[in-house]
């Protein structure tokens, strides 16, 4: 009888806590508020030109951009996060994760507002008139434009 009554319990307290558990928040992404307001505090204008994405994000995360480079930052942060199992491949990115798409032309980086928007830099160069004719703009997908690909969304910058 004992052993029921621990079984229960135990059921219980295990069942709670993975309904309870928190999920991946802003809490959990370093600096994820202030990003987020620096990185809305520039929409519409054109300051890191029509390819600045990379730039953009590192400047809204206060991440020297030499550390990562400027061309193909995103593909290497990418494929860095990869290699370190820190790729996420739902569609439910939380706010400030980083989030990662490509196409033929170049692999591009967002920010997630964790409403299912994001925030976006350099994408005029890619497609004039998408979004709201800036460079930084909110995107309603993580898809840039037609012949995109989702690649999914990390927690923060590579280790």
């Amino acid at each position: 009888m004992n052993a029921r009554i621990y079984l229960v319990i135990s059921a219980t307290l295990l069942a709670a806590t993975l309904l309870f558990a928190p999920s991946a928040t802003a809490e959990r992404i370093p600096g994820a508020e202030a990003a987020i307001a620096k990185a809305e505090s520039a929409l519409g204008s054109d300051m890191f030109g029509p390819y600045g994405c990379e730039a953009f994000v590192a400047y809204a995360f206060d991440v020297p951009q030499a550390k990562y480079g400027w061309d193909g930052a995103a593909e290497t942060m990418y494929q860095t996060l990869l290699q370190q199992g820190q790729i996420h491949t739902d569609m439910d990115a939380p706010r400030g994760a980083l989030v990662f798409s490509k196409s033929p032309y170049g692999a591009h980086i967002d920010i997630a507002r964790g409403d299912g928007t994001y925030v976006s830099g350099g994408v005029q160069g890619l497609k004039r008139g998408y979004g709201d004719g800036h460079n930084i703009q909110i995107l309603p997908t993580p898809h840039v434009g037609s012949g995109w690909t989702y690649r999914g969304w990390s927690l923060g910058y590579p280790q």
